[in-house]
């Protein structure tokens, strides 16, 4: 190894292996100055930059992602399930900002919207889709639920920029060669597998087990008479808990009610707007208004449907969110 004097700069050749752990002092012969010398350490090894593999985010599968939008559970699990053995993916909800933010966050290639969702109604949230550009290419498939099968057909083009429509007692059958024509991949070897028929659905009333006859085989007791005066106690004021059932069974009259409404709006827009700013919803929507008090009569009991015209709130309330004169 070669050291240097660091005062005059002199070199010096000098033995690495005579120099211990603490160094070796010198004596420079050209200047007469002492310095230390170490032998130098030896550099650990570099270390090789660590390499970096590119990870890919996992792809979204929304080329294969069909949305379904009912309010009926038992029937959109149903329509979910067929698509799902058509091999395709499917994501259920049940109203209308619900479908509008999955819509937006999922980007499905199909969204099967029902036309009576809460929230939003579904012709809504299909006119929205239609207007923005980045989801434009989402195909629509409208549900309808008309009580006659031969009233109020139209292109699906004219419903609100629907690519397609059908009825809601065709799903979830009906919905394959509607996929099949919007183009999506449906594979027919898994088309061809039988979707089963979703469960029966309990009546839509009860009767009143007050009506029904008692079945208790004990005899009644005589009446006793009392010995002593008795004396009241005063009433205590207590809360009736509202009867499940009778909640329950306003909430489908209501539910129907938004139903029949929303095929007056989504079939007849143009009658029902000038209707709600004439003022004159009743008489000019009269037959419609009588048919869906028909399909209530036929499903909810004669209590319900007696605490209000679920029909005309409903109307009303629809006018007045469109800007008429409820």
């Amino acid at each position: 190894m070669v050291a240097g004097c660091p005062k005059c700069n002199a070199r010096y050749r000098v033995d690495a292996e005579r120099i211990g752990p603490d160094g070796a002092k010198l004596r420079c012969t050209k200047c007469s100055a002492i310095f230390l010398v170490r032998t130098p350490r030896e550099a650990p090894a570099a270390t090789p930059p660590p390499v970096l593999e590119r990870v890919e985010p996992p792809e979204v599968e929304s080329k294969s992602l069909v949305l379904v939008a009912d309010p009926d559970e038992s029937r959109g699990k149903a329509t979910a399930n067929a698509i799902e053995s058509w091999g395709l993916r499917s994501h259920l909800v049940h109203d209308g900002v619900e479908a509008m933010l999955a819509i937006q966050r999922h980007l499905p290639i199909a969204v099967v919207l029902d036309a009576g969702l809460a929230k939003m109604f579904g012709f809504q949230v299909c006119e929205i889709v239609k207007r923005n550009e980045s989801l434009r290419q989402v195909k629509v498939v409208l549900v309808g639920a008309i009580h006659h099968q031969d009233r109020y057909r139209r292109d699906p083009a004219d419903l609100y920029g629907a690519d397609l429509y059908i009825e809601s007692p065709d799903l979830p059958e009906g919905l394959l060669p509607l996929l099949r024509e919007a183009g999506l991949p449906v594979h027919e070897a898994a088309a061809s597998t039988p979707v089963p028929a979703p469960p029966e659905t309990k009546p839509e009333f009860s009767p009143d087990p007050s009506l029904q006859p008692s079945m208790d085989p004990r005899p009644k007791a005589a009446p006793v008479e009392p010995t002593s005066p008795v004396v009241p106690s005063p009433p205590v004021e207590t809360t009736e808990a509202e009867d499940p059932e009778r909640t329950a069974e306003r909430e489908r009259a209501e539910r129907l009610a938004r139903i029949a409404v929303s095929e007056m709006v989504l079939y007849q827009p143009d009658k029902f707007d000038q209707a709600t700013r004439a003022g004159t919803l009743e008489q000019t929507l009269d037959l419609e208004i009588q048919e869906a008090r028909a399909l209530l009569r036929q499903r909810i009991g004669e209590e319900v449907r007696a605490e209000t015209d679920f029909i005309i709130d409903e109307l009303n309330r629809v006018a007045q969110e469109r800007g008429g004169r409820g």
